[in-house]
C-alpha cells in the first residue's frame, strides 16, 4: 500500500496474515459489490432458546441424580420445541434436519438454578441451542434467496470482491442480510488468532438493517486490511442473530480493533450466549464464513 507523505507519520502495520494499517481516515475504494452476493464458504444455522426444566421433588435425596434428570427433561423440551419450530418450514417448500454435534442434537449453552421465593425449590433454568440443515425440496440444494426470504430466515452474506490476494494489497469486505439483524464480524488468521473487526471501538455498530450494503473498513474505522506475511488461508465470520449479543471478553488493540485471548471455538461459544426471547420461543443464529488466500507479492 502506498501512504501520502501527510499520512506517513501516522501509519503503523501490526499484526501477521492480514496487517492492520492505521491512518485518520479509512477511505477504502474497492470495486462495486455484486449485486447477486457470492454464497458463504460454509454456514452454520442453529436456533437457541431459553426452557424452564422444572424442579426436582422435595423427597429426592440423590441431588446429583435429580440435577441429571432435570437436565435431561430440559434437553427434550429443547429438543421438541426445535423440531415444531423447523416443521413450519415444509410449507415453503424447505426440509430440514437437526444436525448432531458432538454434544448431540441439543448443546447445553448455559444452566443456572433460579428461586421464585423464599423457601421454594429452585427450578433449572437452561439456554440452549439446536443446529439444523436445510435443502431445497424442488433442488436437494442450498434454498434460493427470494426462498429463504418467504420462510423469513436469516441469509447473511460476507464476501470480498476476490478470493486471493497479494502481498501489499487492501481488502475491503462486503456484508449484507436479508433482515435486520445483530452481528459480530471477526478475522481468524493463519495462526488463529482472532480479532474482532466490527464491532471496533471507533465502529461501534452491532446492528444491521435488511438489505443495506456495509464495507469493512469504512469510514469511522481506523485501520486497513492489509496484506502481509505469512502468508495462507484468512477466514471471515459474520455471527449473525436477531437478538442483541452479549458482550464478550476481548482486549483492545491498536486502531481499536479487538482481540480474543482464546480459540476461535471458544469465541463462537461466546458470543452465542444470547438473550433468549424466553421461554416458549426461539432465536434463529447464523454463522457464515467467507476464505482467502494470501500469496507473496509475485
Amino acid at each position: 500500500m502506498i501512504v501520502s507523505p501527510f499520512f506517513s507519520r501516522y501509519v503503523v502495520a501490526f499484526l501477521i496474515g492480514i496487517g492492520f494499517v492505521l491512518s485518520s481516515a479509512a477511505a477504502v475504494v474497492s470495486a462495486a459489490a455484486p449485486l447477486i452476493p457470492p454464497l458463504p464458504d460454509t454456514e452454520t444455522r442453529s436456533l437457541i432458546m431459553g426452557v424452564n426444566a422444572g424442579t426436582a421433588p422435595a423427597a429426592r435425596a440423590d441431588e446429583k441424580k435429580a440435577h441429571a434428570d432435570l437436565l435431561n427433561r430440559g434437553r427434550k423440551a429443547v429438543l421438541e420445541k426445535a423440531r415444531n419450530r423447523l416443521l413450519g418450514l415444509d410449507k415453503f417448500g424447505i426440509e430440514s434436519d437437526l444436525g448432531r454435534t458432538p454434544a448431540g442434537f441439543v448443546k447445553v449453552l448455559r444452566q443456572e438454578e433460579i428461586r421464585t421465593g423464599k423457601g421454594d425449590r429452585p427450578h433449572l433454568w437452561l439456554e440452549a441451542e439446536t443446529e439444523f440443515v436445510i435443502k431445497d425440496r424442488r433442488t436437494g440444494g442450498r434454498p434460493e434467496a427470494a426462498l429463504l426470504d418467504r420462510a423469513d430466515l436469516l441469509d447473511v452474506r460476507i464476501w470480498t470482491d476476490r478470493k486471493e490476494y497479494e502481498e501489499g494489497e487492501a481488502i475491503t469486505l462486503h456484508l449484507r442480510g436479508n433482515r435486520n439483524f445483530y452481528g459480530k464480524v471477526v478475522q481468524i488468521d493463519v495462526k488463529g488468532t482472532v480479532l474482532q473487526i466490527l464491532p471496533n471501538n471507533y465502529r461501534q455498530i452491532a446492528f444491521f438493517e435488511k438489505d443495506k450494503l456495509y464495507r469493512i473498513p469504512d469510514e469511522g474505522d481506523r485501520y486497513q486490511l492489509v496484506v502481509q506475511p505469512p502468508f495462507g488461508a484468512i477466514r471471515f465470520i459474520v455471527y449473525a442473530t436477531r437478538l442483541p449479543m452479549s458482550q464478550v471478553n476481548l482486549q483492545a488493540t491498536t486502531g481499536g480493533i479487538f482481540k480474543y485471548r482464546s480459540s476461535p471455538k471458544a469465541f463462537g461459544r461466546s458470543v452465542r450466549h444470547i438473550i433468549p426471547a424466553g421461554e416458549e420461543q426461539s432465536s434463529e443464529f447464523s454463522e457464515a464464513t467467507w476464505m482467502i488466500k494470501t500469496v507473496p507479492r509475485k
